[in-house]
């Protein structure tokens, strides 16, 4: 099973996205994604669809008018911009809880409705409450404006639940400092940590005890049974090819993609993991060109970083082979699609 996500949650980024001025239509053709499948709420998108979505928000937030001009935390501001017309049930179920700590508690217990492999942790200790998101691992590492938007939404919609304009203990964000860190000091008031393993926001444990605006334990309990039951529809195991994916991909950052590692780690040969991988209808080569080409879009459209050393983190032993295979899967040069981007 690949990591998938809910159309419901893509709809509503999109229509935040549309909110702050961006063009929607051009980051679906973009990424190749037929909006068609948008139409139905039930239907889900891959896990590597939703971080390309993200990447491609990041980037129109640069391009303005034919010039560079950057839209500065542009994950924040689509949370703010963020209208959705309807809950689904996550966030229904969230906000009948009794309490903050209850709402928290129905994230992490649901979480996997939204999407599949997003890591949610809810835990009190002494008198600091934390709320966390690990974004899934995969070859392409996570947006700012993703991590921007988890964390505005723990904000925001804890502000929502409780009606207080409560102020967090601190805030962290997987992505790298940002140089303008105003609008996060608008909306946040709070200490800020960046380069971390998860996004989270801390806050005080009294405010787990707080009743919700909106408590409803009889819709409570009806909605924990209706979301237990699209849990239990949801595929729970990896597939193979699932388990090789993760595998190289953890290779390509910073591991062994080999596939004399990628067998050794499987408890295969080789020769049985190349066989494996023809019956399933793909080979090892097929799948880490792949990987590759997804991951160099975005490590070139980083303009801190080199070409060559875009080449050294693709596995490349040598600049001009990346060169080539770029060529290859884009018809330009690895420069040219800078230049572009």
């Amino acid at each position: 099973m690949h990591n998938t996500v809910s159309v419901k949650l893509v709809q509503s980024i999109l229509e935040a996205a549309a909110n702050c001025t961006l063009n929607t239509d051009a980051i679906l053709t973009a990424l190749k994604l037929d909006p068609t499948c948008l139409d139905d709420v039930d239907g889900r998108i891959s896990h590597e669809q939703f971080c390309a979505l993200w990447q491609e928000i990041a980037h129109r937030s640069r391009i303005g008018s034919g010039v560079t001009s950057l839209t500065p935390a542009i994950g924040l501001q689509m949370a703010e911009a963020a209208r959705p017309k309807t809950w689904d049930v996550l966030g229904y179920a969230m906000h009948s809880s009794a309490t903050l700590g209850e709402a928290f508690e129905r994230l992490v217990r649901y979480s996997r409705l939204r999407h599949t492999g997003a890591e949610f942790t809810f835990e009190v200790q002494h008198d600091i409450a934390r709320v966390t998101m690990a974004i899934p691992n995969t070859t392409i590492p996570p947006s700012y404006a993703m991590c921007e938007w988890v964390g505005a939404h723990f904000f925001l919609v804890s502000r929502q639940l409780t009606g207080l304009n409560l102020v967090p203990l601190q805030m962290g964000f997987q992505h790298a400092k940002p140089d303008d860190l105003s609008a996060y000091n608008r909306l946040f008031r709070s200490p800020l940590f960046f380069d971390q393993p998860v996004n989270e926001m801390r806050l005080d444990a009294k405010l787990m005890q707080h009743p919700l605006v909106k408590a409803d334990p009889g819709l409570s309990t009806i909605l924990d049974r209706h979301a237990e039951e699209l849990l239990a529809r949801l595929p729970q195991t990896e597939s193979f090819l699932d388990i090789v994916h993760r595998l190289m991909s953890q290779g390509l950052r910073g591991g062994d993609p080999s596939l004399t590692a990628i067998a050794q780690q499987l408890g295969y040969a080789p020769r049985t993991l190349q066989r494996k991988l023809q019956e399933a209808g793909t080979s090892y080569y097929t799948l880490l060109d792949e990987m590759r080409r997804e991951l160099s879009f975005y490590y070139l459209r980083e303009a801190h970083i080199a070409v060559s050393e875009v080449a050294f983190l693709l596995g490349f032993s040598e600049t001009s082979a990346f060169h080539r295979a770029f060529r290859r899967w884009t018809g330009v040069s690895p420069g040219e699609f800078r230049r572009r981007a």
